[in-house]
């Protein structure tokens, strides 16, 4: 091989290597939802925003809050033909709760890898799902709703949704 042809195919090389760094790497599909302050029906969680990230591993999700208050949220995912998923966070101010997955039917779906952080300060709840515990990891889109409810027993105080399905990604 000349020295000119070993050239050509480095150059060749190269270029295909700089068009595969410069290509855009596989995203998540995103859902970013507002809800206006002070829409709620009684005391409680008022929702002023929501996020959702369905990756190809994990699913996050963020609410963010107008204050930090004790209250239950449930974010009710539905995936095509598959029964609903509801996430249960309950949290208390003062810094006490627990997070957990119910399946259409009550029982609690088991969920080593569940992660639920509270940032007080921004009244901002981070939820992380790994996709495995969401129908065994066999889904693609999904359409969630956001429910927040006093602790215990009482009604809605308030309530997001959307009709978008949210591709994985």
């Amino acid at each position: 091989m000349t020295t000119r042809r070993i050239l050509a195919v480095l150059s060749a090389a190269g270029v295909a290597g700089l068009i595969l760094l410069a290509a855009p790497a596989a995203h998540a599909a995103e859902l970013e939802l507002t809800d206006p302050a002070r829409d709620n029906d009684g005391p409680g969680l008022d929702i002023v925003a929501a996020g959702l990230t369905n990756n190809d591993y994990r699913m996050n999700v963020t609410l963010d809050y107008r204050v930090n208050r004790s209250g239950m949220t449930i974010v009710g995912l539905k995936a095509r033909d598959r029964a609903g998923i509801r996430v249960i966070d309950k949290h208390r101010a003062d810094g006490g709760g627990r997070t957990f997955l119910l399946s259409a039917s009550d029982q609690t779906i088991q969920c080593g890898g569940l992660r639920a952080d509270w940032d007080a300060d921004d009244a901002e709840l981070n939820v992380s799902i790994p996709s495995t515990c969401l129908w065994s990891g066999n889904y693609g889109a999904v359409r969630p709703w956001f429910l927040t409810e006093p602790i215990g027993a009482g009604s809605d105080v308030d309530y997001l949704q959307t009709k978008q399905w949210i591709a994985r990604g």
